[in-house]
């Protein structure tokens, strides 16, 4: 089994050199389906508690959410997104979420494009501990790249981890951990197809 330590840590190094330049490809406006999904967390929340946003990276789905009066908590395990957060304005905190607990509960969790970083050994656990950090029927937003395996992406900033999950795997992930998909839709990326799952706790 991959150690899951050291490949998360070689992740975070590659997106801190590159986080400004990241911040300046991606659109600052979800797309047509990004912004769906994220209207359909908004619909999904069970009470005023907020989000807990899991890499956060340059806060635009955050923004988004914010305009749909939902308040967000953003963070990030790479220190130069929530700087980047913090030099326009907005407040982000620097978490780990294979290491660090998480304080309160929340109405929602949103974790987009950060579950393919993740070692397959680690997800039990990663799903269970957002999971306990719902309030009942609290709601799941997470996007991941469908495939079988796992491998490095080589970039100019350095390696990234990449673990790729089938729809069947990952929903028995989700159920072991106490989740129910309310809703899921595919979307063609830039290197394969992804796969954004909107799920409730169910225990």
């Amino acid at each position: 089994m991959a150690s899951s330590q050291p490949n998360n840590r070689r992740t975070v190094a590659a997106y801190e050199k590159c986080a400004h330049d990241y911040a300046a490809s991606v659109s600052r406006q979800p797309s047509v389906a990004g912004a769906e999904a994220l209207r359909r967390l908004a619909d999904a929340l069970p009470s005023g508690d907020g989000v807990l946003e899991i890499g956060s990276g340059p806060g635009w789905d955050a923004d988004f959410l914010e305009g749909l009066a939902v308040p967000v908590h953003r963070t990030d395990v790479t220190r130069a997104f929530c700087e980047f957060q913090v030099q326009r304005g907005r407040r982000a905190e620097v978490f780990d979420l294979l290491t660090d607990a998480i304080e309160g509960r929340y109405a929602g969790v949103l974790m987009l494009c950060v579950l393919q970083h993740f070692e397959r050994g680690d997800m039990d656990g990663v799903l269970r501990k957002l999971a306990q950090a719902l309030v009942p029927e609290g709601a799941l937003l997470l996007s991941y790249p469908l495939g079988e395996g796992e491998f490095w992406e080589h970039g100019d900033s350095g390696d990234y981890r990449v673990v790729l999950w089938s729809e069947a795997g990952l929903d028995e992930r989700l159920r072991r951990a106490g989740f129910a998909i309310d809703w899921a839709s595919r979307f063609d990326g830039r290197d394969g197809p992804w796969r954004t799952v909107l799920a409730r706790r169910t225990r």
